[in-house]
Protein backbone atom coordinates (compact mmCIF):
# COMPACT_ATOMS: atom_id res chain seq x y z
CA UNK A 1 0.00 0.00 0.00
CA UNK A 2 1.10 3.62 -0.93
CA UNK A 3 2.17 5.93 1.78
CA UNK A 4 -1.04 8.04 0.11
CA UNK A 5 -3.39 5.59 -0.21
CA UNK A 6 -2.77 5.02 3.65
CA UNK A 7 -2.80 8.57 4.10
CA UNK A 8 -6.24 8.79 3.08
CA UNK A 9 -7.63 6.23 4.68
CA UNK A 10 -5.69 7.43 8.26
CA UNK A 11 -7.42 10.31 7.62
CA UNK A 12 -10.56 8.81 6.68
CA UNK A 13 -10.50 6.90 9.76
CA UNK A 14 -9.99 10.09 11.89
CA UNK A 15 -12.21 12.49 10.13
CA UNK A 16 -15.33 9.63 9.89
CA UNK A 17 -14.51 9.67 13.91
CA UNK A 18 -14.84 13.34 14.85
CA UNK A 19 -18.18 13.25 13.13
CA UNK A 20 -19.75 9.92 15.18
CA UNK A 21 -17.99 11.72 18.15
CA UNK A 22 -19.91 14.98 17.29
CA UNK A 23 -23.20 13.17 15.96
CA UNK A 24 -23.22 10.68 19.49
CA UNK A 25 -22.20 13.92 21.94
CA UNK A 26 -25.84 15.31 20.52
CA UNK A 27 -27.37 12.14 21.28
CA UNK A 28 -26.01 12.10 25.10
CA UNK A 29 -26.34 15.48 25.24
CA UNK A 30 -30.48 15.63 24.24
CA UNK A 31 -31.01 12.22 26.32
CA UNK A 32 -29.74 14.09 29.39
CA UNK A 33 -31.96 17.26 28.67
CA UNK A 34 -35.10 15.12 27.76
CA UNK A 35 -34.49 11.63 29.37
CA UNK A 36 -37.94 10.11 29.10
CA UNK A 37 -37.48 7.12 26.79
CA UNK A 38 -34.68 7.90 24.43
CA UNK A 39 -32.18 5.59 26.68
CA UNK A 40 -32.37 2.16 26.49
CA UNK A 41 -29.24 0.73 27.19
CA UNK A 42 -28.06 -2.73 25.75
CA UNK A 43 -25.21 -5.00 26.43
CA UNK A 44 -24.03 -6.69 23.02
CA UNK A 45 -21.27 -8.69 22.19
CA UNK A 46 -19.27 -8.06 18.87
CA UNK A 47 -17.32 -10.46 16.87
CA UNK A 48 -14.47 -8.95 15.15
CA UNK A 49 -12.47 -10.04 12.52
CA UNK A 50 -9.27 -7.91 12.72
CA UNK A 51 -5.80 -9.35 12.02
CA UNK A 52 -3.89 -7.96 14.69
CA UNK A 53 -4.21 -7.07 18.82
CA UNK A 54 -3.59 -3.78 17.80
CA UNK A 55 -6.54 -3.42 15.76
CA UNK A 56 -8.84 -4.78 18.40
CA UNK A 57 -7.16 -2.17 20.67
CA UNK A 58 -7.94 0.47 18.18
CA UNK A 59 -11.69 -0.29 17.73
CA UNK A 60 -12.38 -1.12 21.23
CA UNK A 61 -10.69 2.29 22.12
CA UNK A 62 -12.98 4.02 19.62
CA UNK A 63 -15.69 2.34 20.70
CA UNK A 64 -15.19 3.51 24.03
CA UNK A 65 -13.96 7.05 23.22
CA UNK A 66 -17.37 7.83 21.58
CA UNK A 67 -19.96 9.12 24.14
CA UNK A 68 -22.99 6.39 24.79
CA UNK A 69 -20.93 3.55 24.25
CA UNK A 70 -18.15 2.10 26.47
CA UNK A 71 -15.83 -1.47 25.82
CA UNK A 72 -16.26 -3.31 29.13
CA UNK A 73 -14.59 -6.52 27.62
CA UNK A 74 -12.50 -8.46 25.07
CA UNK A 75 -12.61 -11.73 24.91
CA UNK A 76 -9.15 -14.06 25.39
CA UNK A 77 -8.48 -14.68 22.24
CA UNK A 78 -8.99 -10.85 21.06
CA UNK A 79 -12.09 -11.88 18.54
CA UNK A 80 -15.38 -10.27 20.28
CA UNK A 81 -15.60 -7.33 22.47
CA UNK A 82 -19.01 -6.98 24.75
CA UNK A 83 -20.03 -3.11 24.74
CA UNK A 84 -22.37 -1.40 26.21
CA UNK A 85 -24.87 0.77 24.03
CA UNK A 86 -26.58 3.49 25.56
CA UNK A 87 -29.19 3.82 22.87
CA UNK A 88 -28.84 0.13 20.86
CA UNK A 89 -32.56 -0.79 22.28
CA UNK A 90 -34.15 -4.15 21.91
CA UNK A 91 -31.80 -5.50 18.85
CA UNK A 92 -28.25 -5.65 19.19
CA UNK A 93 -28.27 -5.91 15.27
CA UNK A 94 -27.37 -2.69 14.50
CA UNK A 95 -24.50 -1.77 17.16
CA UNK A 96 -23.12 -4.73 15.95
CA UNK A 97 -23.49 -3.86 12.29
CA UNK A 98 -22.11 -0.56 12.90
CA UNK A 99 -18.89 -1.30 14.71
CA UNK A 100 -18.04 -4.44 11.73
CA UNK A 101 -18.96 -2.57 8.50
CA UNK A 102 -18.07 1.07 10.07
CA UNK A 103 -15.49 1.30 12.56
CA UNK A 104 -14.08 -1.97 12.09
CA UNK A 105 -13.50 -2.00 8.23
CA UNK A 106 -11.80 1.77 8.52
CA UNK A 107 -9.74 0.34 11.33
CA UNK A 108 -8.33 -2.03 9.20
CA UNK A 109 -7.96 0.30 6.13
CA UNK A 110 -6.03 2.25 8.21
CA UNK A 111 -3.11 -0.40 9.46
CA UNK A 112 -2.99 -2.78 6.95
Amino acid sequence: MSWFTRAYFILKLFFVFLYDLWVSSIQVAAAVIAPAGRVRPRMVTIPLNTRTDVQTTLVGNFISLTPGTLTVDVAEDGRTLLVHDMFAGDSSEKTRTDVQVGLQKRVMEATT
